[in-house]
């Protein structure tokens, strides 16, 4: 502790926390502290595991590759994380509310016209507004463009030849 007092350490386990873009991150090797009154993550732990973070305007972003995992706001000496704390053992999108960005990051960030298409054909039910909001992980997607040389496919059946949009899954280790 910052005080040099020692507080005990209970348990070890996972915590699923759904961040400001609506993503839900697991977190394994958490501790559980009774003593402590606040959630702490630890930075340096981040960066053990490959994450960086920057700060600028009171705003801290911590980020693997281009992709943005967090998200937090200074609050006096601390930042605050900018999400919440699942808890129940799954977690389920409502099908009361506009599922436009579930479909937009499922899809691998389709653009609107996309969605559209598939939402006149009966495949994405009922729950869609037509807009995508500003879309972070479009933004440093599209950043840096890198062609590919040409290649010969010797393609026979449907699928037989497929282009994809690779996505790291992230967990981390927070001490």
């Amino acid at each position: 502790m910052g005080n040099d007092a020692q507080c005990k350490v209970v348990g070890e386990g996972t915590i699923k926390i759904k961040t400001h873009d609506g993503i839900v991150r697991t977190l394994t090797g958490v501790r559980y502290v009774p003593e402590l009154k606040q959630n702490l993550i630890s930075l340096a732990t981040l960066e053990s595991h490959g994450c960086r973070y920057s700060t600028e305007g009171g705003v801290l972003k911590v980020s693997k590759g281009a992709l943005v995992l967090l998200k937090a706001i200074r609050c006096d000496s601390l930042y605050v994380l900018q999400g919440s704390t699942v808890t129940g053992s799954a977690v389920v999108a409502s099908p009361n509310k506009d599922n436009t960005k579930l479909w937009h990051m499922r899809l691998g960030q389709m653009s609107e016209k996309g969605i559209l298409i598939l939402k006149k054909k009966g495949h994405l039910g009922n729950h869609y507004t037509g807009n995508v909001d500003f879309c972070e992980h479009c933004i440093f997607c599209k950043q840096k463009k890198v062609s590919f040389s040409k290649a010969i496919h010797r393609t026979k059946g449907t699928l037989d030849y497929i282009h994809s949009e690779l996505v790291s899954l992230f967990v981390i280790l927070v001490e």
